[in-house]
């Protein structure tokens, strides 16, 4: 008899902010051309602000410059780690072994660790001091912390760190919806699901820009309308969810994630009402009756954390 579906997957992470070579040969350009206006002006004191302005700008550039390197061998790191059980287990003791004084060296160690054990990620990001984490990358540290933290049902703690993430100012169009997904399940749960419908209007699962973060859209908008109690469209989003991964609706059976009993009800339903399932429980049923050691029908998905 073949086995039931695994526990259901962690939703997405936001990714670490990509910062790009070309945007740094732009800003180059513009300096050029502001210098051949200076010096064309023939004033000595413009010459003078614009070299210790360009004096500042090369120390911001090489600061910038040596992130973007930092940022790229930690990449190739997170590739490794998510091409196999075994990559990820290697690029976690790469990662352990520098240490804990790089504050994006520890950001990547818990984005991998969220991939099997939340728990333990959230308690790596707990030892960040979020004053030392890069301006460009702050929104989206808050962001992973604050999707572990649903997933632990701690949403005051969500909604505190939501507080000050801004999904629209975010260039990565990946990490800008998985942002908003973040920000607009937590508002949806904590009492705020006017301000989670708006943002989900103009960041929206249905759009096809968002099609990387597609899924955890669909869950902030599950609670957004389950806020609102318009349960017909709860439905067709839990239904949605189901035809990406079944499994993915175990998220809202698990007891730590302190989903509102009616809306786990529902994911229930649907979980049940797929073919696959029902066949598995028909299975599990006819072995338990026959003596055979089969489970009981309807715990084919187990909400639980590998």
């Amino acid at each position: 008899m073949s086995e039931g579906p695994s526990a259901p997957k962690m939703p997405e992470m936001p990714e670490m902010p990509a910062l790009k070579v070309k945007n740094l040969a732009i800003g180059g350009a513009i300096l050029v051309a502001i210098w051949v206006l200076v010096i064309s002006s023939g004033s000595k004191v413009a010459m003078g602000v614009m070299a210790g302005l360009t004096v500042a700008l090369a120390v911001a550039a090489a600061w910038v410059w040596r992130f973007i390197m930092k940022q790229q061998s930690l990449m190739k790191i997170v590739q490794k780690g998510a091409a196999s059980p075994e990559g990820r287990e290697a690029a976690l003791k790469e990662l352990a072994a520098a240490g804990d004084k790089d504050v994006m060296n520890v950001v990547v160690r818990a984005q991998l660790e969220a991939q099997t054990d939340p728990d333990l990620a959230l308690a790596t990001l707990d030892k960040i001091d979020m004053k030392k984490v890069p301006a460009m990358a702050l929104d989206q540290v808050r962001g992973l912390k604050a999707q572990l933290l649903l997933l632990n049902g701690r949403l005051e703690d969500a909604s505190q760190l939501c507080q000050d993430i801004q999904p629209s100012k975010t260039q990565e169009v990946s990490a800008r919806g998985m942002l908003a997904a973040t920000v607009a399940e937590t508002w949806a749960r904590t009492g705020r699901a006017k301000e989670a419908r708006e943002m989900l209007s103009t960041i929206s699962p249905d759009d096809a820009a968002y099609v990387q973060s597609r899924v955890p859209l669909l869950f902030a908008r599950v609670f957004a309308n389950f806020a609102e109690t318009k349960n017909g469209l709860v439905k067709k989003d839990l239904t949605a969810i189901a035809k990406e991964n079944i499994n993915l609706l175990g998220r809202f059976l698990d007891p730590r994630f302190k989903t509102a009993p009616e809306l786990a009800r529902m994911a229930q339903e649907i979980v049940m009402a797929d073919p696959e399932m029902q066949k598995m429980a028909r299975k599990m049923g006819s072995s338990g009756s026959s003596g055979g050691g089969g489970g009981r029908p309807g715990t084919a998905i187990r909400p639980t954390r590998r």
